[in-house]
């Protein structure tokens, strides 16, 4: 390794976390050219940081790169939007029932926590944050970082499209009833149940999600494209 790698592989951090949160808050928005160039100005970067940032994005389902046309923002089809969040269903009650049985009162505490806060809380960024906390909090014990660091990805891939249902006045008050039901159950430990409403949470979710990307209301054309 030289010494100039370890500065070059910060920079791609930076370029990385700066793009990715710009593009989950709709700042860039789906389908907008990103131009390594004017990208470079910006970060006062090189063009190699950038490119290797765009892959990285690339990689996390946030940018799609076209030969000889250069990266945009990806867009997500209401059947990519569906089929995302049932494979995240999958890995979420598999690693529920894994960590069911480790759970303890610091853990009910925590998850509780996360979901009084989020209902205080008018800030979208700050709401996202701490659903995504109540998701992790369910499944920490499991010991499989590996699947949870896979389900963070799926989950950055629609994080952008459920901020446009969290401006609809009842998505958010239905996610929160859900998720005190789902917490309810889990400090029960009924493993059956919890999965049961942890399905059908992400499954009302993909529908709600598909009919807003159909409709063109998440800042795409009907259909997604």
């Amino acid at each position: 390794m030289t010494p100039r790698e370890p500065v070059e592989r910060l920079s791609v951090d930076a370029v990385a976390d700066a793009l990715r949160a710009d593009i989950l808050r709709g700042t860039i928005a789906v389908g907008e050219a990103l131009r390594q160039e004017t990208l470079a100005q910006r970060f006062g970067v090189s063009h190699i940081p950038v490119r290797e940032a765009l892959r990285q994005l690339a990689a996390e389902g946030l940018v799609s790169i076209r030969p000889n046309r250069g990266a945009v923002v990806a867009s997500l089809s209401p059947d990519e939007a569906t089929e995302l969040l049932e494979i995240r269903c999958t890995l979420e009650t598999q690693l529920v029932r894994w960590a069911l049985p480790q759970a303890d009162a610091d853990i009910h505490a925590r998850a509780a926590d996360s979901l009084d806060l989020s209902e205080r809380t008018a800030d979208v960024d700050r709401w996202m944050e701490l659903n995504w906390t109540f998701h992790s909090t369910l499944y920490e014990r499991a010991g499989r970082p590996r699947m949870v660091s896979m389900i963070r990805t799926l989950n950055n891939q629609i994080d952008r499209f459920i901020r446009v249902l969290l401006s609809r006045s009842d998505y958010r008050y239905r996610a929160q009833e859900e998720h005190r039901a789902i917490l309810a159950a889990y400090r029960l430990g009924n493993e059956v149940a919890v999965c049961s409403l942890l399905g059908q949470h992400l499954l009302d979710t993909s529908k709600q999600l598909a009919a807003v990307i159909e409709q063109g209301d998440a800042g795409l054309p009907p259909g997604g494209r």
